[in-house]
């Protein structure tokens, strides 16, 4: 496994995980791999937050948003440019030992999530903020197919076949309102940026609110572009390193507490009652990495560690790489929402 999944970085650009839209192009599209196996220092593990996995397309367009876009997502102002997008996404959790055939009520459920998001990010050059707001909805459960592809995928590398799904949560549909705002806080000179952000969450699938600085130098864009096209676009080459240090309140999280259905089914109900772990409600943490744009294509890596999800499991870090592919020349359209 060790030797694929170096094979795999080597040939995969790192990429962005919140990453700064290119202004000078309409339509992208987004590669998201979140791995707890991919570490910078080395030492890769396969459990808890396992694998996250998502396709994603991104787009501004030229007439004016009606219904759900319109009612749910708010712009940033009459300056700002909207970027709509439609992402699918699995992401699985698992305990330590994923050979073990056995119930283990120290650690994490088996868990997985499928689930579609469209969603709007909305930025303002002029007051150098930001809104992204979406709407998610899938299912939890054996109905997201998380076992069928941990299985496959670790069967095609030569690594263990997890052996425990049979434990994980019951099914589940999951329907949540997400929402981060970004802001400026220092832009001293061009090559340095802090940036505010405040987020919420709120739905059967994760009710929490969390907020984070993020530090950004080098040579880079304007995060929040500019009036000006040329000024927004003028370098075409980007490298810049990023930290996120980072708290998060969580109220409720569906993964972790088994779901909106838990108590209609007797297998979970069985598990719960020899749980011996619980879902911590405030976690801090770190992202840091760095990022590259070459033209209109957006490259990063970023590697996500926070404080103990569940009692008694310790800290976990996830490398997250992304690739932002630009698939169209067009400008900005003349009309924004």
């Amino acid at each position: 496994m060790k030797i694929f999944i170096l094979c795999l970085l080597l040939c995969l650009p790192a990429a962005v995980t919140i990453a700064q839209i290119t202004q000078d192009a309409t339509r992208l599209f987004r590669i998201y791999e979140d791995d707890d196996y991919f570490n910078v220092w080395g030492k890769g593990t396969d459990r808890a937050y396992s694998n996250g996995t998502a396709f994603g397309y991104l787009y501004m367009k030229e007439k004016k948003s009606v219904l759900i876009d319109k009612w749910l997502f708010p712009i940033a102002g009459n300056n700002a440019t909207n970027v709509f997008e439609w992402d699918l996404m699995q992401i699985m959790m698992t305990p330590s030992k994923i050979a073990d055939t056995s119930y283990q009520p120290k650690d994490f459920y088996y868990a997985g999530a499928l689930y579609a998001t469209h969603g709007v990010t909305s930025y303002d050059p002029v007051r150098k903020r930001s809104f992204h707001s979406e709407i998610v909805f899938g299912v939890m459960g054996p109905w997201a197919l998380a076992k069928q592809t941990q299985t496959f995928v670790h069967k095609l590398i030569g690594y263990q076949p997890p052996r425990g799904w049979e434990y994980q949560v019951p099914n589940a549909p999951l329907l949540n309102y997400n929402f981060i705002y970004e802001i400026m806080l220092w832009n001293p000179i061009k090559s340095l940026e802090i940036i505010g952000n405040a987020s919420g969450k709120a739905g059967t699938m994760i009710t929490s609110a969390g907020a984070l600085v993020c530090f950004r130098y080098g040579l880079i864009n304007p995060y929040f572009g500019n009036i000006d096209q040329a000024i927004a676009t003028h370098r075409r080459f980007q490298l810049y390193l990023l930290a996120r240090p980072q708290i998060n309140f969580t109220a409720y999280n569906a993964l972790l507490q088994g779901g909106i259905f838990k108590n209609t089914s007797t297998n979970y109900e069985e598990l719960a009652d020899e749980q011996q772990t619980y879902m911590r409600h405030i976690t801090i943490g770190l992202d840091y990495g760095f990022g590259i744009t070459i033209k209109r294509m957006s490259i990063n890596y970023t590697q996500k560690t926070q404080t103990e999800w569940m009692s008694g499991t310790g800290k976990h870090s996830v490398g997250n790489i992304t690739l932002l592919i630009p698939v169209s020349r067009k400008t900005i359209p003349d009309f924004r929402h």
